[in-house]
């Protein structure tokens, strides 16, 4: 590849967001040759048509990303959820791990979806932590690096790309950095003692690794690890050997602080992902690798890794997903019948007996969020009733869906939520809390059991109910 022919514009990855980006703007990106764009939100139909257009347009190979950690379901409606990581931790299967991520590349393949930013190696070890938790497989390192091979394992087999993220690692931040830099205020032995082991084990099987927006001080006292030399050159790279693509976390969140990513560029990002202002950024890029030999060999060097992934996905299969819907129900039952924990005392719902429920996540008290829980206990004989503040009851159940959501900064009960449920709980004879999300849920919460389901689908409502009838048996083993 010669300097003067190179189209440094490969190594910009747009965003676009259904509903909010311009779809002209988009195609212009693509002609002007950016190397990938990365999809939110949308029907499947709608990213199938963008694709197609975008492909068109573009100059060369585009490679397409998306965040698919829960298959296609947490960002198209008209897609299945399946399960989380943590409810695969939970399961501890790796079978499970490998038909996520199998069912995953097969219909993100099928919408003309290329790579899949996934696994996610985050531990799962601070119940405050507002952007991980369900996304984790747990915080165990083994584990966690088990789950995540399998996963990556399955994703090659449908036809995807790989994504490790997010590097050095995001569990224990106690804040989101789609909202402001967190800082991790850990060791590096400690790193390479928990955090980093899921990547030690996994460098040589990954397509990429995603750097987070982290400021580390026993790495960098200074520079967030996505515009880091010590962070990228140094650490990743010489000392942890990492010869593969190295990818910014999406350059628009509000942790990058207004920093400039062309730096990103400069301390070692082949990929910046997601930038605030692509067409800006273009021509500023290209003047500053013209600068510098160093940069120059560097955009050359991730180009033709790019090129080598696109080689690579010509060579794959393509697949049409006639059975996909009915494999994510399979394996969300499968993973609900292993995966569902259990804390505390089991109690036995019998016929006849009258329940109340409390959603806590709902204004309304009458709404029911979760129908095939509900609806399998009433088939059973239960009489089931919304909870009035202050009342008296033999059985409480709370059920929440608590769950990561990212510009949120917030996760499991707030402080006015669990005082009212533990007023609840004083005042009733047994208590039971169900979280259909978030693992962390019974924080400061006093129940008699916490059910521990992580994953909201039909099948795990389902199973929770089971279980409280004395059916089915809680199977899963806390990842957390």
């Amino acid at each position: 590849m010669r300097d003067k022919t190179m189209n440094t514009n490969r190594l910009i990855h747009a965003g676009f967001w259904f509903g909010k980006s311009d779809v002209k703007e988009a195609v212009r990106l693509a002609e002007a040759g950016v190397g990938g764009f990365c999809l939110y939100f949308g029907t499947t139909k709608e990213v199938k048509e963008l694709v197609s257009l975008l492909r068109q347009a573009a100059p060369g190979n585009l490679i397409i990303s998306a965040d698919y950690e829960y298959g296609l379901g947490r960002w198209h409606k008209d897609a299945p959820l399946l399960p989380s990581n943590i409810s695969i931790g939970a399961a501890g299967k790796e079978d499970l791990s490998y038909k996520k991520g199998l069912i995953t590349a097969r219909q993100a393949r099928e919408l003309g979806v290329d790579w899949v930013f996934a696994p996610n190696v985050d531990l799962a070890d601070t119940p405050g932590n507002p952007i991980v938790n369900t996304r984790s497989f747990g915080k165990d390192p083994a584990l966690v690096a088990a789950m995540a091979r399998a996963f990556m394992l399955g994703l090659a087999d449908g036809g995807c790309l790989n994504c490790l993220k997010h590097f050095p690692g995001h569990g224990s931040t106690l804040s989101d950095s789609h909202l402001s830099l967190p800082t991790v205020n850990k060791s590096k032995e400690d790193l390479l003692s928990q955090e980093l082991i899921p990547y030690e084990k996994l460098l040589m099987k990954t397509d990429a690794i995603m750097i987070a927006h982290l400021l580390i001080p026993a790495l960098d006292a200074e520079n967030p690890a996505s515009f880091s030399k010590a962070v990228m050159g140094g650490f990743l790279r010489k000392e942890l050997c990492y010869k593969g693509l190295i990818i910014t976390d999406a350059l628009v969140m509000k942790a990058t602080g207004g920093l400039d990513p062309v730096d990103a560029f400069k301390a070692g990002a082949d990929i910046l992902l997601c930038p605030d202002d692509p067409f800006a950024l273009m021509p500023r890029l290209k003047e500053e690798i013209k600068k510098d030999r160093t940069l120059i060999d560097h955009a050359i060097s991730a180009i033709s890794e790019q090129e080598m992934m696109s080689v690579k996905l010509k060579a794959a299969k393509d697949f049409i997903c006639k059975d996909c819907c009915e494999e994510a129900e399979k394996l969300s039952a499968e993973t609900a019948r292993l995966g569902v924990c259990l804390k505390g005392d089991k109690p036995i719902l019998t016929p006849g007996k009258t329940v109340r429920f409390i959603q806590p996540d709902l204004s309304s008290k009458e709404e029911r969020q979760f129908p095939g829980f509900y609806e399998t206990l009433e088939s059973a004989g239960i009489k089931l009733k919304p909870y009035k503040d202050g009342e008296r009851c033999n059985v409480l159940i709370i059920c929440s869906a608590a769950d990561y959501a990212a510009f949120s900064g917030k996760i499991n009960f707030t402080q006015e939520q669990k005082h009212f449920i533990n007023k609840a709980v004083q005042k009733s004879g047994k208590s039971i809390l169900i979280s259909f999300g978030s693992p962390f849920l019974d924080e400061g919460v006093k129940t008699d059991c916490f059910l521990m389901a992580g994953t909201k689908t039909l099948p795990f409502q389902k199973t929770c109910a089971e279980i409280l009838l004395g059916r089915a048996e809680a199977k899963g083993k806390m990842p957390v």
